[in-house]
């Protein structure tokens, strides 16, 4: 039989699977956390202006997605 996913979807309309287990969904809240940490990054960098954070997320995700080299120097997530 085959699995039956879950499934939610993406800002570019692709189908993501829900996380199955406890597991996932820690890698799922790490990844999260690591392109929150880097789109601060990018956005202290461009001096903290208003109004635009899809830009600083979207660069994040894509620069973690293409596994750049760039690090995140400093990042710290706030609890």
């Amino acid at each position: 039989m085959e699995k039956q996913w879950k499934t939610t979807i993406a800002r570019d309309g692709e189908r993501i699977p829900e996380p199955e287990n406890q597991q996932e969904v820690a890698v799922t809240l790490v990844h999260f956390r690591l392109i929150a940490a880097l789109a601060y990054e990018f956005w202290q960098a461009r001096g903290c202006p208003d109004g635009t954070p899809d830009e600083d997320w979207f660069r994040a995700e894509e620069t973690l997605s293409v596994g750049a080299s760039e690090p995140v120097k400093h990042a710290r997530i706030k609890r």
